[in-house]
């Protein structure tokens, strides 16, 4: 992965934006990659997590609520009349959407579907009060 964002970011939010974003030299088709992400993120603890009981169709089905909302669709994700034709409307409406939000949104979608939304690792502050 290249040490620069897609995007110019004035400092310090670029500094912050590698150290948020590194995910190291593994490429995402390796499957050993280490889990070294923020805790909360697909990169972090968070990813770890199995899927389980869903199908292939309700994947796509939570890939297609997550665009919409990446999109800023998220009433018609939310009615339960979204169609996965309405990806390609949204699109157009807006061509500058953030991939990586359709990403996190579809996982949100498939731990909702999965009955573990939200799948949080406790935070370290929150176990040192116990």
């Amino acid at each position: 992965m290249s040490d620069e964002c897609p995007q110019p970011l004035p400092e310090p939010l670029a500094s912050i934006a590698k150290i948020i974003y590194e995910t190291g030299d593994h490429s995402v088709t390796d499957r050993n990659r280490p889990y070294n992400g923020q805790p909360q993120t697909d990169e972090g603890e968070r990813g770890k997590t199995l899927v389980a009981g869903l199908t292939f169709r309700d994947v796509c089905d939570c890939y297609v609520l997550g665009f919409l909302m990446a999109t800023g669709r998220s009433a018609l994700a939310e009615s339960g009349t979204a169609t996965y034709n309405d990806v390609y409307e949204a699109a157009k409406v807006d061509p500058n959407f953030d991939p990586l939000a359709v990403m996190q949104n579809m996982s949100c979608e498939m731990e909702r579907r999965m009955g573990i939304f939200p799948n949080l690792p406790p935070l370290p502050f929150l176990e040192d009060l116990e």
